[in-house]
């Protein structure tokens, strides 16, 4: 079997079940149903074994089950072991507040007043509006440490996350800043609009987001962080995530690195 260590368990979202017929079969997710013949003494605590029953003991010709689920590919391979990590959080307000509660059960979070150094992991920067001169130096400076950096910011009413940018490996802000100038039709008041915003003079405040799309915002930049941090690439790699309270609708934006290197722009 693929495991190396631990019990076996389902793949997520497969179950395994004696249907109303008397037949067992798993489940997988998209309706999709597959019959198993096997002896009820054998498959019941295999059942109970891979939906995580601590103490289950297998009989005899258990193990040949196993295998043979495993040859249906409903086993799940053991997972890497989660690494602690060294994030620091920027900004304050609401979003901020929960990303550092989030993360801070099982990482470690240091000040930003200790400076960026290339012994922190993430930095997660929680802005209002587009703080595009401070972005366009994190994105450089992250960039030149080989440090991973995320960040959610308010457009209009709206709420975009991301891209994670991981050195080497995704889009960073400077492709999706290119990108965003390249779609627009108006590419030099775009431009203008955030210098104006900047330069922080009379600026309307940030609509406050309610609890729920806090949490929401806030668990979007959570689960790249720690999808990072176990697997080396955030969960939603390449893609800018565009929240939109009115709804709760969240529309994803593909982002391409550039074609040409830094400072050829």
């Amino acid at each position: 079997m693929q495991h190396t260590a631990g019990p076996p368990r389902l793949t997520p979202g497969c179950h395994l079940y004696e249907g109303p017929d008397g037949v067992w079969r798993y489940y997988l997710p998209g309706d999709r149903f597959v019959r198993i013949t096997a002896p009820a003494d054998l498959i019941g605590p295999a059942q109970r074994l891979l939906h995580g029953r601590p103490g289950t003991e297998l009989p005899a010709g258990a193990t040949e089950l196993l295998t043979a689920l495993d040859g249906q590919g409903i086993l799940a391979a053991e997972e890497p072991a989660p690494r602690r990590g060294r994030i620091q959080v920027h900004g304050d307000g609401p979003i901020a507040e929960q990303v550092t509660r989030l993360l801070s059960a099982a990482h470690d979070i240091v000040d930003p007043a200790a400076g960026l150094t290339a012994d922190v992991d993430v930095v997660v920067c929680c802005a209002g509006w587009l703080p595009d001169s401070a972005w366009r130096t994190l994105d450089a400076t992250c960039a030149g440490l080989g440090v991973a950096w995320h960040g959610c910011y308010a457009e209009g009413t709206r709420w975009f996350a991301g891209p994670m940018a991981v050195p080497g490996l995704t889009a960073g802000y400077r492709d999706t800043r290119a990108r965003r100038l390249g779609a627009c039709g108006v590419p030099q008041e775009l431009l203008g609009y955030w210098s104006y915003l900047d330069r922080g003079e009379d600026l309307p405040p940030v609509p406050r987001p309610g609890p729920g799309v806090a949490a929401i915002v806030a668990g979007v930049l959570v689960a790249d962080v720690e999808a990072f941090l176990r697997d080396g690439r955030p969960a939603a790699s390449g893609r800018q995530l565009e929240i939109d309270p009115a709804d709760l609708s969240v529309t994803a934006h593909p982002v391409l690195p550039l074609p040409f290197p830094a400072g050829a722009a």
